[in-house]
């Protein structure tokens, strides 16, 4: 399975892109993306996709601080049991490393870690997605970083600032909308996504503390996380197609090779996963398609050898049948749906 995002936190693009007047709907259909599933809690959306997501509703808000508008929109639910697991905690250095422990409850592209130093606590946010071509977008960071100080605001005091806040991302246009919001000294160009925290701040005793509303929302996280891994096998499957494609060199006897597993063993697990090789193999083969016709600076015949097949023929036949119509028309649907 590909690196994926909740869709609760998804609704924080839709919910943000219809406050500024447009229609969220026709942006997810523009996207090849079913907004019907913003209203499951269990619907996943791919990382790439939701990375699509974030470009193409900052330039249809023409903002380049989407992120931050997206952040207002934050509400417990956003981040399932974790939000409320959050608000229980004992203090905001209890609450940091519980999302340490769980963000990919959120996002299974993320990844967390909190440091100490002598100046204070570093929270810092990274990104291990396995998808070619694919990164997170500075709208994305921008919201992530802004939700956390948002509810650290809101469970320990309003007027909490961080010590410093860095970005990866150059610095943007509207930098000063950052500053505004953060309070505190922001680098750009840094080698890490993270914020800074004193210890008094983040060791201080909350006073919405409960440590019987954390632990049951943490078993609800342990459970909604223990069924998300239930497909283990075919993310292994997956994650080494994104390594073969491009080279041509793949079947399930060289999948079962790599995996240490006999070709029988693979073929049951996978049944048992409800899946099958080839159902991957076309799903993955799907999901970069579109990924990479989404990225104009690639040919149809890069993207032909990207994806492992050997003539534009063969891809454009496969095309047709995932999406009902050609590649370079797709392209074309998607960049007018973007107009």
């Amino acid at each position: 399975m590909f690196p994926s995002t909740i869709s609760s936190y998804v609704l924080l693009i839709a919910k943000a892109v219809e406050d500024e007047g447009y229609d969220s709907e026709k942006l997810f259909r523009s996207l090849d993306m079913d907004s019907a599933g913003l209203s499951d809690p269990n619907v996943r959306y791919s990382f790439a996709s939701v990375q699509n997501l974030w470009v193409a509703a900052a330039k249809l808000t023409k903002d380049d601080c989407f992120g931050l508008k997206a952040a207002q929109q934050w509400h417990p639910t956003t981040l399932h049991a974790l939000g409320y697991a959050w608000f229980a905690s004992d203090s905001l250095k209890d609450a940091l490393e519980r999302m340490v422990r769980y963000i990919r409850l959120v996002s299974t592209a993320a990844k967390a870690r909190l440091d100490e130093d002598e100046q204070g606590y570093r929270f810092i946010l990274e990104y291990e997605a396995k998808v070619p071509n694919v990164e997170p977008v500075a709208a994305a960071v921008e919201a992530a970083m802004a939700i956390l100080v948002s509810m650290c605001r809101l469970s320990f005091d309003s007027e909490l600032n961080p010590l410093m806040v860095c970005f990866k991302q150059v610095e943007p246009a509207c930098s000063d909308r950052l500053q505004e919001y953060f309070q505190s000294p922001i680098y750009f160009e840094q080698p890490e996504n993270g914020m800074l925290f004193s210890h008094a701040a983040l060791e201080m005793c909350l006073p919405t503390a409960n440590a019987v509303l954390a632990g049951s929302n943490d078993r609800l996280i342990k459970e909604y996380l223990a069924r998300l891994d239930k497909s283990i096998l075919s993310n292994q499957v997956r994650a080494h197609l994104l390594e073969l494609l491009p080279s041509g060199h793949f079947n399930e006897e060289r999948m079962a090779s790599l995996l240490n597993v006999s070709l029988r063993s693979l073929q049951r697990k996978l049944k048992e996963e409800e899946t099958s090789f080839k159902t991957l193999l076309e799903d993955t083969r799907c999901d970069l398609a579109k990924n990479y016709i989404n990225d104009s600076s690639l040919s149809i015949s890069e993207i032909t050898y990207l994806l492992g097949f050997s003539e534009p023929s063969n891809f454009t036949r496969a095309f047709k049948r995932w999406q009902g119509m050609s590649p370079s028309a797709y392209r074309e649907e998607l960049q007018q749906g973007l107009a």
